[in-house]
This record gives C-alpha cells, structure tokens and sequence, in this order.
C-alpha cells in the first residue's frame, strides 16, 4: 500500500466518522458496535403542576471498550407538516423540560466498563408554574472511547430517550387520518395497511383505535390495534400496521380505521378496500385437477378390463 493510498483511506475514514455525528438517532435499540443500547426510548408522562414522577433508564455498553459516558439534556420543537423534529438546546419558555429532569445520585460523566449494564434513575418535577400543553425534551447519552476522551475532536456515539410531559388545562387534541391505504391484491397474509395521521390539536397524541376488516358480506373477520406512535402538535405520521391472518383469504375485503381521543369520542375515519386471490392455492387445484384429467384418460386409453366368465 503507498503512503498516497494509506492517507486517502483514513481520511475518507475521517469524513465519514464526522458525518455520522451530524445525524443523530433514537433507535428503538441501538445496534451492537454503535457503543450503547438504551431501554426505553420513550417517556411519556401527563402531570399536573407540582408534581413529580421517577423512574429508571437501562443503558448497556456494547462496545469493544471501556468509554466514557457523557449525559446531556436538550429541548425540541416539532416542524409544523412534517414527522420531523428539531434539537433546540433550550426552547422557549420561563421553564422548560430541560429544567425539569434530573439524575439522581448519576453525574454528568463517568466511565462505563465493557459489557457493562446499570440502571439510570431520573426524577421529572413539574414546577408550580408549569404551562398546560406538551413539552418536549430529549435525554443524550454519548459514548466516546476512555483513549479518545482528551483528544480535540471526539468521534463518538449518541443514543437518546424522547421524553413526552403533557400538563393538563386548556388545550385542543384533535386530528385527522389523511392517507389510508392497502395493496388493491393480497394472496395471503399479513395484510398491510399504512396510515399518515395529522395532530391538528396543541398537545401531543397517540392515536389509539382499531383497523376493522370485514369479508364481502359485511362479517366481520378481523381487527387490528391502532398504537405505538406519538404524533406531535402540527406534525403528521406515517404509520404501518399488519393484519395477520391465519387461513385462506379469497373474495373482496372491506377495511376501515378509526381514531379516538382520551374520552373514547371518534376523531377520524377512512376506509379502504382489497381483493384477496389466492394464486398459489389456485394454481395447485387446477394442476391437480389436470393431473387427475388426464391420469384417467390415460387409465382409458392405455389399460383394458375384461371380464370372462367360466362355464
């Protein structure tokens, strides 16, 4: 290898490791190799003001080293007609999240083993002052090498926890299902159904209902649980859900979403309809019927049967 092509490759190497730190992720759980796996990803708590809630964060170290753990904590904002979020540091506000959460008995920094696991504590304390609404924060866990920890540039990995705090009061939580949509032809299942929900309300919201799935006559055969994603306030989402049904399905399917609000009142509907062929099946019942065709033809054709009688 010359010296030309050695530099070239650790500075590509280079770019690519300070690129990466410009994204930064909320993996459900971070992949072995990125440096820390964290549990859960999300906190979502409604509290009046004055109250106070706890509760523990896993973080494990997956990593080939020791490293050295930095925790962090940021505000965020959503981008209004959008799924996106941004980092804000702090947003506006006399308080906000930010000022609201603390680690109890953790500092800010210290020194995580190889193959180590241990328990975060966290207390959310919502001041006297605290504004109804949703208020959004971010808690950061970043990794960096013990060897790299005094270098001028740390290339590091950072993992996060999304923390959701609804204050209770005067605000408007409504939205819409925009998209509903399915493949116009299944053969078999699970059945996807993708729906883009749009949080028309102040707060955040999860939407919560069911995916209701009737055959040609009108009979019921099937729900599925609309949940597991949060939209924020003038966000939209776009959500995947399997219907999966044992048995074979055939003729023409009606599916209809619905989408409530806390109270159980319906936000949003939207339907839509598929057609469930077989052609697998189809096609082996008319290979078998032709095999059977012409396995008796051939018993016609080829064998004779006689009958003698003796006198």
């Amino acid at each position: 290898m010359t010296l030309r092509s050695a530099f070239s490759g650790v500075l590509v190497a280079g770019i690519v490791g300070l690129l990466s730190l410009a994204f930064i992720s909320v993996p459900q759980y971070a992949h072995a190799g990125t440096g820390l796996t964290i549990q859960p990803i999300k906190i979502s708590q409604t509290m009046k003001p004055g109250d106070s809630v706890s509760g523990k964060i896993l973080l494990s170290n997956a990593s080939e080293d020791d490293v050295v753990v930095d925790i962090s904590i940021q505000d965020f904002i959503p981008t209004a007609g959008t799924e996106t979020f941004q980092f804000v540091g702090r947003a506006p506000g006399v308080t906000t999240v930010r000022d609201w959460i603390s680690f109890d008995g953790t500092k800010d920094q210290f020194i995580f083993k190889k193959g180590e696991a241990r328990e975060i504590p966290y207390t959310i304390q919502a001041p006297a002052s605290a504004e109804p609404g949703s208020h959004f924060g971010v808690l950061f866990f970043k990794a960096t090498r013990v060897q790299d920890a005094e270098a001028q540039i740390k290339v590091g990995t950072q993992v996060g926890v999304l923390v959701f705090v609804t204050v209770p009061g005067k605000f408007e939580q409504k939205g819409t299902i925009t998209k509903f949509g399915v493949p116009s032809f299944v053969q078999s299942g699970p059945v996807p159904f993708t729906m883009t929900f749009e949080n028309q309300g102040t707060v955040h919201f999860e939407p919560k209902g069911t995916i209701e799935i009737t055959n040609t006559f009108g009979t019921k055969v099937g729900s599925v649980p609309i949940e597991g994603y949060a939209v924020l306030p003038t966000g939209i989402k776009a959500m995947n859900f399997g219907w999966h049904v044992n048995g074979l399905l055939l003729g023409r399917y009606n599916a209809t979403a619905s989408v409530y609000d806390v109270d159980g009142n319906l936000l949003s509907t939207a339907s839509a309809n598929f057609y469930a062929v077989p052609i697998w099946y189809m096609v082996g019942f008319i290979v078998t019927l032709l095999v059977i065709f012409f396995l008796i033809r051939f018993v016609k054709t080829r064998l004779k049967f006689s009958i003698s009688l003796k006198k």
